[in-house]
This record gives structure tokens, C-alpha cells and sequence, in this order.
């Protein structure tokens, strides 16, 4: 069994505990800070693609772009920059997109978040040690907007086409069911650090 030693880093303030190298700590902005500016036009962009697929051509078309779209764009940056990179939800709808624990956790935390405060900024990052070797994790929260419910809101709301095309696609889908300003899943990294 895998021994894991977490190093918290609160995103604000920053802090460390005992036990933990100075040079470690002293990485954790720098590692928020660039791995952030992979992450953080990831979200915009995906949504802005599927608004607008879903005013040109309707939400069955989109259903489709986002099938192939999303797995690609996180592709794309994790052969960028040797990161895993992906989008994970307790409610998965690819079956590759299931969370650990540490996304489960994460996943958890920033629904309690929310719930207490709708602008919640949903993110996390440690560094956590498997083996001997180092990684930064990190979390972004994704929330439902309206244009989401579309696909993944409750059953009576969706229609039979859409429902139709994700039992095509997703024959084990688990994501409906969601209301507005819930948390849908995250955008989680695991990057090697030295």
C-alpha cells in the first residue's frame, strides 16, 4: 500500500507545517502561480465553445463537441506539460472521468463551500508525497450554469433527444440530476515535482 504524506497549502494564507523543508514551502506559490496559468482558460474556454454549439446547432450537437472536445483540450495540455491533467466528477459521465480519493475529498470540500458562499472560489493545492516522489495536486471547482442543465440537470427537464444521445454515448452515465451553482466536478492536475 502506497504511504502518502499531504503538505497542506492553504491558498490564503499560505501555510506549512512540521516537518516540511523550507524549499518545499517556498514552492508551493510558484507551483499555484504556473500551474493556474495552464488551468485557469481551460473552464472559459470549453463553455464558450459549447454556447456556442448549443445556439448554432442545439444541445445534441454540443453533447457531441463536448465528447470529444474536453478529453482533447485536457489531452493537449497534459502532453504540454507532462501533467495529468483531467476532469473528474463524484457523478461521472465518461467512466474515465470517476475520482480518486483526493478528488473525492476535494470534490466534497468545495461543495461545503458553496453552499456557504455562492461565489466560492473552489480551488485547492498540496503537495503530496507517493513513494518518495513528489507532486503537486490541484483542484478547480467547476459549477453548473444554466446552459449545463441542458445535459446535466434533472430528468423531467431534459429532452428525450439529448437523453437519447447520451445513452448513445455514455450507456453508464451518472451526471444529471444537478441544479444551478452546484458543483459539477473539478479540473485536477497531478504534477510531478522534483
Amino acid at each position: 500500500m502506497k504511504k502518502i504524506v499531504l503538505i497542506a497549502l492553504t491558498l490564503f494564507p499560505l501555510t506549512t507545517y512540521a516537518g516540511v523543508e523550507k524549499n518545499e514551502s517556498d514552492r508551493l506559490p510558484e507551483l499555484l502561480k504556473s500551474t493556474k496559468e495552464v488551468l485557469d482558460p481551460m473552464p472559459g474556454k470549453l463553455k464558450a465553445l459549447l454556447v456556442t454549439e448549443i445556439t448554432n446547432n442545439g444541445p445534441v450537437k454540443a453533447i457531441e463537441v463536448c465528447s470529444t472536445l474536453a478529453p482533447a483540450m485536457a489531452k493537449a495540455a497534459s502532453e504540454k506539460t507532462g501533467w495529468n491533467i483531467k476532469r473528474v466528477s463524484l457523478k461521472n459521465r465518461n467512466t474515465a472521468a470517476k475520482a480518486d480519493k483526493w478528488e473525492t475529498k476535494t470534490i466534497k470540500g468545495f461543495e461545503k463551500e458553496l453552499a456557504a458562499n455562492p461565489d466560492a472560489v473552489m480551488e485547492k493545492g498540496e503537495i503530496v508525497k507517493v513513494n518518495k516522489k513528489q507532486y503537486f495536486r490541484y483542484a478547480k471547482g467547476l459549477k453548473t450554469g444554466k446552459e449545463c442543465l441542458l445535459c446535466h440537470g434533472k430528468d423531467e427537464n431534459i429532452t428525450p433527444e439529448v437523453k437519447a444521445k447520451l445513452k448513445e454515448l455514455y450507456p453508464k452515465d451518472l451526471a444529471t440530476g444537478y441544479e444551478m451553482n452546484q458543483v459539477r466536478g473539478i479540473v485536477s492536475v497531478i504534477r510531478p515535482i522534483d
